[in-house]
């Protein structure tokens, strides 16, 4: 028996919205329209001028500031290029934001790299922190993969993955295959292998939080772009830019409207310092054995180029994972 999750009201063969069937026929069609609106919106503000997006990214941080106050907002600093970007926009608002930055165990040299010169030359306010656990232990990526699993494909696929291996009951379980079989049927055949999609929830989410959270901030500001997944997409079809007493986390994402091209504007514009990574031909920063859509790039994947770039990286990754990613069609 279900129910719709906008009204309540129970569905039936009858009253059931076959394109998405957590609706009711009538809430269904109209979450349809809003979605639609709210697609156009986005492809409008996406569509401006660099100069206009800026100017609507400094009212978004001005607006998270002004509802939490400066004292408990901070930036969720990657390092990478479209962090850097909102940084960059922040400080010319507010000099001394802080920035909390999470090394994972699993960053590139030249992200660390950019992190100390950030701080000590360009006199950014960042913390950095590790990720540990109650009794104050360590937690590397190769640990979070023994203890979970590895982050593979897509945070959808990865989840829908964990949840099946973790299922209590068996019904439970064959709802897990059911979800995979209708949503992610080319990825069966690996429910089976140690995928899980807790890593960036073990190594930066939840050390940034817990010092959020001793610090008494109440609002991350984050440098995310719509257009970089289906998952990023559809949180802000659903939420906008400032999601504020919706969720768990309050959140202020004032570069979702930008395009990659825009990030890439704005740096030669404006000279903004990114790490050396981009210049020897890496697109992304991230975790350097992040599996979460390698599968879809042309080759070299991101692993062969670690292998050129970054020797002693790519033997950690081979001789510790490099079965595994085998089993999972990934060339390395």
């Amino acid at each position: 028996m279900m129910y719709c999750i906008k009204c309540g009201e129970q569905i039936s063969l009858n009253n059931n919205y076959i394109r998405d069937f957590r609706f009711c026929t009538r809430c269904g069609e109209e979450n349809a329209e809003r979605l639609k609106y709210r697609r156009e919106t986005l492809k409008s503000l996406q569509a401006m001028n660099l100069e206009s997006k800026i100017a609507q990214t400094r009212y978004l941080i001005k607006q998270s500031v002004q509802e939490f106050g400066l004292d408990h907002v901070y930036i969720s600093y990657s390092g990478g290029k479209d962090s850097t970007v909102l940084s960059d926009i922040a400080k010319q608002l507010y000099p001394n934001i802080l920035h909390i930055f999470a090394n994972t165990t699993n960053e590139f040299p030249e992200t660390i790299r950019h992190i100390k010169w950030e701080n000590e030359v360009n006199k950014t306010n960042i913390i950095t922190v590790t990720p540990h656990g109650s009794h104050n232990e360590l937690w590397t990526f190769k640990r979070v993969v023994d203890t979970y699993g590895y982050p593979m494909f897509s945070k959808r696929v990865s989840n829908a993955i964990r949840t099946y291996q973790h299922a209590l009951s068996e019904r439970t379980k064959q709802n897990s295959i059911d979800y995979i079989q209708r949503n992610f049927k080319k990825y069966y055949s690996y429910i089976d292998l140690n995928i899980s999609d807790k890593c960036c929830d073990k190594l930066k989410k939840e050390p940034i939080r817990k010092t959020a959270k001793k610090l008494g901030m109440q609002c991350a500001i984050i440098g995310i772009l719509a257009s970089e997944s289906y998952q990023r997409k559809k949180d802000w079809l659903d939420y906008g830019c400032n999601v504020f007493y919706k969720r768990k986390d309050n959140q202020s994402r004032p570069l979702s409207f930008w395009t990659n091209d825009d990030i890439i504007e704005y740096i030669r514009k404006y000279n903004v310092r990114i790490p050396d990574l981009y210049s020897i031909g890496y697109s992304r920063t991230g975790c350097m054995y992040c599996g979460f859509g390698v599968h879809l790039e042309s080759l070299p994947n991101r692993f062969q180029q670690l292998a050129k770039t970054h020797p002693v990286q790519y033997e950690y990754l081979a001789k510790n994972f490099g079965n595994f990613l085998n089993k999972c069609g990934i060339p390395i």
